[in-house]
């Protein structure tokens, strides 16, 4: 018999990602956490990501460019890993090495250096493995998560006070994280859906970004050459919510909003290493009031689990 409990514990999660949280905006800046479907979650993990993302803020009306349009691309190199703590704990970090440039008219900027760590400790509350009435093979998790980001990158506070912070390479705050993830895959057909909000502190510089939710759909089919190679072919959504940032307790009015994303991505398994890539396009948003747009983002990984 299957039980039900976690998938109502995921939609009390999911509610949580409604439009109340933010974080820097929409995850267009540094400091992103979508992670992706994770490999082989119950192992030790240790790996590197690549993510790019990118915005064009200031711009016109319907999104044309302007003088004052600036195009800002966010690059982060990430050393990463999840160590499996205790039978039902994993305990995930990530710290980024950021390089961000930006273009405006004539003018362009670079900056790059350490960018924030997070930690994030996972805890699983339901694992079953059982066999259908029509004897398929149907295997069920659910996590629950808390986190800590510590700003262990710099942070630099822009002239433009009227628009969200983003060119900068760590937040200076010290934030708090809550989530979740459930997935469920019936022979070798899978489902995985995550949400998660982020409680944001104000800086010294007076800065409070926003509060962040962000949830995700995917589903993915796994694809066996032998035993240990393996593809997996992945479509999904991804949601994010974001609220206005403050500075020194007045709203910045070029700030949060919401984007939501369609994901593909594919993830490769060659025995315990682990290739895996995906897109993010933007279907729909409305980010900063409608002055920043956000491109599409991309991220890849390579990953070996122990």
């Amino acid at each position: 018999m299957i039980k039900l409990k976690p998938l109502s514990l995921l939609a009390a999660l999911m509610m949580m990602a409604s439009p109340i949280y933010a974080c820097d905006i929409c995850g267009c800046g540094n400091n992103g956490n979508y992670i992706g479907i994770l490999p082989e979650f119950q192992k030790h993990i240790f790996g590197f990501r690549y993510r790019q993302n990118g915005i064009r803020s200031h711009v016109g009306y319907n999104g044309a460019s302007t003088y004052l349009t600036t195009k800002e691309t966010y690059a982060s190199y990430e050393l990463w890993g999840s160590v499996k703590v205790a039978k039902k704990i994993n305990l995930l970090f990530s710290l980024p090495y950021n390089t961000n440039t930006e273009v405006r008219s004539d003018i362009t900027q670079a900056i790059n250096g350490l960018g924030d760590l997070n930690l994030l400790g996972f805890y699983t509350l339901v694992q079953s493995n059982q066999l259908t009435k029509s004897n398929q093979v149907l295997i069920q998790s659910f996590r629950i998560a808390a986190g800590i980001k510590l700003p262990t990158g710099k942070f630099n506070l822009n002239n433009d006070l009227q628009q969200t912070q983003l060119f900068t390479l760590g937040t200076g705050t010290t934030d708090f994280m809550l989530g979740g993830v459930y997935e469920a895959r019936l022979q070798n057909t899978g489902l995985n859906i995550s949400s998660n909000v982020k409680f944001n502190t104000e800086n010294s510089k007076q800065y409070l970004y926003g509060y962040k939710a962000q949830s995700n759909f995917q589903l993915y089919q796994k694809i066996f050459f032998a035993e240990k190679l393996s593809l997996a072919p992945n479509i999904g959504l991804q949601y994010e919510y974001t609220q206005k940032d403050k500075f020194q307790k007045q709203i910045v009015d070029i700030s949060g909003g919401y984007i939501l994303n369609s994901i593909f991505g594919v993830e490769f398994q060659a025995n315990k290493y682990f290739l895996g890539m995906n897109v993010q396009l933007p279907i729909r948003q409305n980010i900063g009031n409608g002055q920043i747009l956000s491109n599409n983002r991309w991220m890849l990984h390579l990953s070996h689990a122990f």
